[in-house]
């Protein structure tokens, strides 16, 4: 009878250490993106994915695009850049980090003139830029 009772007393201890993975990490301080005003020109919209690298204190020390259109991935890496992530429990700590450029014909300003973007931060790890339709060259 003990044997039974003491492997399921040793399950429920181990059980919650068993479904847990490596916390998320927040952000501490994060810049907002901008939709860049090439891409918008050029109609080029998607999805791009970063690998963020954290150092002890929460520093971003490197980031490197693994998916996306490049001149989306650019902007993406040079705004991660300026982000600052509560400390670690280790370190380096890496994170991936999604941002989806979109346009968004429901915002104000659709007259080829005023860029209107719109950004959505759902926090830990994925960013959405919207913007109204892509700028128009009037020359």
């Amino acid at each position: 009878m003990r044997v039974p009772a003491l492997l399921c007393l040793v399950f429920c201890c181990a059980a919650p250490c068993l479904g847990q993975s490596q916390q998320l990490l927040y952000p501490r301080h994060i810049e907002t993106p901008h939709f860049p005003p090439a891409a918008r020109a050029a109609n080029v919209t998607g999805t791009v994915s970063l690998i963020v690298t954290i150092d002890a204190d929460g520093h971003v020390t490197k980031v490197k695009a693994t998916t996306g259109p490049k001149m989306l991935q650019a902007a993406a890496s040079e705004n991660l850049q300026h982000w600052t992530f509560a400390r670690p429990q280790t370190a380096p700590y890496e994170e991936t980090i999604t941002y989806d450029y979109k346009f968004d014909d429901s915002l104000p300003g659709n007259d080829g003139y005023t860029p209107i973007t719109n950004v959505n931060f759902d926090l830990p790890d994925h960013v959405t830029i919207l913007a109204n339709e892509r700028l128009i060259d009037h020359t």
